[in-house]
């Protein structure tokens, strides 16, 4: 299943929102989950 999200309007820098993507990517709902809880 692929699933996609778009954000417009936020206060996140490319780079930043890049980085974030690559370290939830493949990873199951809930992993991801808790790894955006500690993203800052």
């Amino acid at each position: 299943m692929e699933v996609s999200a778009r954000l417009k309007g936020a206060r996140l820098s490319a780079q930043k929102a890049r980085l974030v993507a690559d370290q939830i990517r493949g990873k199951g709902v809930e992993e991801a989950l808790e790894l955006l809880n500690y993203s800052s």
